[in-house]
This record gives structure tokens, sequence and C-alpha cells, in this order.
């Protein structure tokens, strides 16, 4: 067990996010060398409508992908971002949450 110091205790959600054996909180980091899709839908503005992360070389139909879903309000102000976990080529279908 971590010793702390100091007047106030992690919460349990601090403890959980800290990796003991590198001194450090965890993050996440969509690195350099995963590739990247986007699909922009019909439009316009340059805004996705999805995106999609994996492990560079991995298939666009094999589960793997980090999958984004992107809400936008009348001014294309992103309102909402949903994740999900599948593959590139049933980005569209699948269960964002």
């Amino acid at each position: 067990m971590t010793a702390f110091e100091g007047a106030t205790k992690p919460t349990s959600i601090e403890v959980d996010g800290y990796e003991g054996l590198l001194s450090a909180n965890r993050i996440v980091e969509i690195p350099s060398n995963m590739q990247f899709r986007a699909d922009y839908g019909t439009s316009t503005d340059g805004l996705p409508d999805y995106t999609g992360y994996a492990a560079k070389g991995l298939a666009e139909g094999t589960d793997g992908w980090l999958l984004k879903q992107f809400t936008y309000d009348s001014y294309r102000q992103c309102t909402q971002i949903l994740v999900a976990y599948g593959n590139w080529t049933n980005h569209s279908s699948e269960s964002y949450s």
C-alpha cells in the first residue's frame, strides 16, 4: 500500500488511477503509431460524424477499434461524444454510449 502524506486522503478514484510501480497517474493517449479513420457523412464543414483509432495494421473489419460518434447542435458545435468498441467497417451501426 502506498503511504500518502498531507491533510487529505486520496479518493478511491484517485487511488484506482494511480500506477504505484511507475509512481504516476494513468492517462489515455492516442499514440502516433495508431491508425486513424474519419467519416464526415455529408458534412462540408470539416467536422466528422465518426472517428476511429486502432493499432497500426489492424484491418478495418477486425474488432479492436476505439470509435467515437460526434453530435453537433444547429451551429455545428460539438455537444456530445459517445464511445464504442468494435470495427471500422460497422462504425455507423455500433452501440455507442
